[in-house]
């Protein structure tokens, strides 16, 4: 099984999880292989256009590579993180020259959701993929209604080496230590919450895109710490509030992200939008509170400032339970081999 060979194309970009989930099958199947989309869609001054419509040159060097890396070497699975850029041509190729080959894509955004322009060639070309692995349950109906003929879920991960808890000191604490905090892009829901906290007398630090000029910008504008964090700096970020909140991104219809895993990995007590899914991944005031309402949220803050210990016992439940039920890379992208090779 470690012997098993796989071409693994998406971003390697260092701030993204796409390279952790990389580097995380890399290190359970040696014979991994990537082909690195950046250079090839991130070109100057068409990356938007080759994005949003999945076409341009450099899509089409893309594919080429791909074509020519699997008529050199015939590979177990071609394994798409995240990206729409495959054609039909190329996902046929690949079949024609190894019907063995096993084709999956790891969907992390919503190809039906607010973004869904940019997801067209995937739209046309979903059907020829042997898997599709996607974050939501309504995305499987949606798949399933343009041809695809299997569908799994995999929620999203975090890396234990990465996300993890620091200890800050000095100029680091001074820094990012703050009583409670966010770290996200502006949507006007999230806004909407912070401010109310704000206008409540409850300080909220905030570091994301997008804030400024947005809806609530006056009442956020005192408490914004800036755009956006990556690598370690978004560590220190985390790891500097004494209470996260987490919001979900109802543009790509969440019920968990990224961070739902992250900041509990790290450690950090989490107060999160409540959703179906939360409650099945996390105990509810156990590993993790939940909000569903600005009062409640309200309530729960106010509350939880004043319980230092409740928040330590709570955040180590959280971390423990990351762990005890695998939500590592490594531990998922075992699973989705393991699906993508014996269903």
């Amino acid at each position: 099984m470690s012997g098993l060979s796989i071409l693994y194309v998406g971003s390697l970009a260092t701030w993204c999880n796409s390279l952790r989930r990389y580097q995380a099958i890399k290190r359970m199947y040696p014979c991994t292989e990537p082909v690195n989309t950046d250079p090839y869609i991130l070109a100057k001054y068409i990356s938007g256009f080759q994005h949003h419509l999945n076409f341009g040159p450099g899509v089409s060097l893309l594919n080429m590579e791909i074509r020519r890396r699997c008529r050199q070497k015939n590979y177990d699975i071609v394994l798409v993180d995240n990206k729409p850029f495959l054609s039909r041509k190329t996902l046929r190729f690949i079949k024609q020259k190894n019907p063995d080959t096993k084709i999956a894509n790891l969907l992390t955004d919503d190809p039906f959701g607010k973004h869904t322009i940019s997801w067209p060639r995937f739209k046309r070309t979903a059907r020829f993929y042997d898997v599709i692995f996607v974050q939501r349950k309504v995305n499987i109906s949606e798949l399933k209604n343009i041809g695809v003929k299997r569908v799994e879920i995999c929620y999203r991960s975090f890396d234990p080496e990465y996300n993890k808890p620091l200890e800050l000191t000095g100029t680091d604490h001074k820094k990012y230590h703050t009583a409670i905090g966010f770290v996200g892009t502006y949507e006007n829901v999230r806004a909407s919450y912070i401010a109310y906290l704000i206008e409540k007398g409850i300080p909220v630090s905030v570091i994301g895109n997008d804030w400024p000029g947005g809806e609530y910008w006056d009442i956020v504008k005192p408490f914004y710490r800036g755009p956006s964090v990556f690598e370690e700096e978004y560590v220190k970020a985390i790891n500097g509030m004494e209470i996260a909140l987490h919001f979900l991104r109802h543009a790509n219809r969440d019920e968990q992200d990224s961070r739902t895993f992250e900041i509990a990995a790290s450690k950090v007590f989490m107060i999160a939008e409540r959703s179906a899914l939360h409650l099945q991944l996390f105990k509810e005031d156990e590993e993790v509170v939940f909000f569903s309402s600005k009062e409640e949220l309200l309530e729960k803050v106010r509350y939880y400032l004043q319980a230092a210990e409740k928040r330590k016992q709570i955040a180590l439940n959280a971390y423990n339970r990351c762990f005890k039920s695998g939500y590592d890379h490594e531990s998922r992208m075992r699973r989705v081999i393991d699906q993508i090779l014996y269903g």
